[in-house]
């Protein structure tokens, strides 16, 4: 690394692999390159393991023991979900990868259960923990980090294939510049203005990047996912709704599936103020429902509310693409974009 004296100084590094991204999909990229044996630069917008929508909202993971009944029917659900427009075969891969790579979290020193086959069960609690978790195995991987460095554009050689990127050192005021000889795009999805619960920083910038310099867009028309979340806050982590009973100002309920359609939900809030109230929750599950996700429950707390026992007024956020839904496309399996990637980081700095 090479700095130079002033508050203009520059950052410039080459690697491998440069990882633009700092949420759990450019975590785990940076966590597989550098195990590969590659040299990896991560690069974030905010502080690697703690901005973006799943260290503050929550994290999902597909996960759907290797059973071939069990995964045939995850699949179909989540096909008829999307209107069975799901690729079956990314479908499986994703379920393997999944069920692969958080077994190994619990070789790493991540906290896990057994099971009756005495196989070591990672079991993803709160967020922040599985995070800052996250950001330490990097670290310990050799992978460079440089935190609050949002990447502004993506370099070229002069064959045009993709050899770096730069940007700048929000808190240090340098740039910085990385040639690498594969970049990851892992910046999250776009919810800009939305509102929805860590969101703020999700703005689409990597596709645009992306878009820059060639790749293509598949998929963003079908991101129409309106997350619930208690009036005039942006708390949208949903899966709670499950036990919920929804309801019109005059006390009618709302018919309608949570995880199918939303339509009757979405229909209802037009014509008036919709309320819910976790009310099908078991008097035995409450106190586990708070100690895994307590975040939900501390805006509802400062609201003076408990949703088990009272009804509360509700609003809807448009979530964008951070559900998944909507990206760049991906040409082939090893996820490359179709935009050529320099073989060797050969494009001189500075240009």
């Amino acid at each position: 690394m090479t700095m130079t004296a002033g508050h203009t100084s520059e950052v410039r590094l080459r690697c491998d692999v440069l990882v633009i991204g700092g949420g759990p999909a450019a975590t785990w990229a940076a966590c597989a390159a550098a195990s590969a044996g590659a040299r990896v630069v991560l690069v974030d917008k905010g502080y690697c393991g703690t901005s973006g929508v799943a260290a503050t909202a929550g994290v999902g993971h597909w996960l759907v023991p290797p059973d071939a009944a069990l995964r045939h029917d995850a699949m179909l659900s989540r096909a008829k979900l999307g209107g069975m427009l799901s690729d079956r075969d990314w479908q499986a891969r994703v379920l393997d990868e999944t069920w692969r790579k958080l077994s190994e979290l619990g070789g790493s020193g991540y906290p896990s259960a057994r099971d009756a086959a005495g196989e070591a069960v990672v079991r993803i609690g709160q967020a922040p923990q599985y995070m800052h978790f996250m950001r330490k195995r990097v670290r310990q991987l050799g992978v460079t980090i440089l935190d609050h460095s949002p990447a502004l554009e993506l370099l070229r050689a002069p064959g045009g294939e993709v050899s770096g990127a730069r940007g700048v050192r929000r808190q240090l005021r340098q740039s910085w510049e990385v040639l690498a000889s594969a970049v990851v795009l892992a910046t999250g999805g776009c919810t800009w203005k939305s509102k929805s619960l860590g969101g703020d920083v999700n703005t689409g910038d990597g596709q645009l990047m992306a878009a820059e310099v060639g790749a293509q867009l598949s998929g963003m028309e079908f991101s129409s996912f309106y997350g619930i979340v208690p009036r005039h806050t942006s708390m949208d982590k949903n899966g709670y709704y499950g036990f919920a009973t929804f309801t019109r100002e005059d006390g009618s309920v709302i018919d309608g599936d949570l995880f199918g359609s939303r339509a009757p939900l979405l229909r209802a809030a037009c014509e008036g103020q919709t309320f819910a109230q976790l009310d099908k929750a078991a008097p035995a599950l409450r106190p586990i429902m708070r100690a895994a996700m307590p975040n939900f429950f501390m805006v509802l707390d400062k609201l003076r509310v408990d949703p088990f026992a009272e009804r509360f007024p509700i609003d809807f956020v448009l979530e964008g693409t951070v559900r998944g839904t909507g990206g760049l496309h991906l040409a082939n399996t090893e996820c490359w974009t179709g935009v050529p990637q320099a073989t060797q980081a050969t494009t001189p700095l500075g240009r």
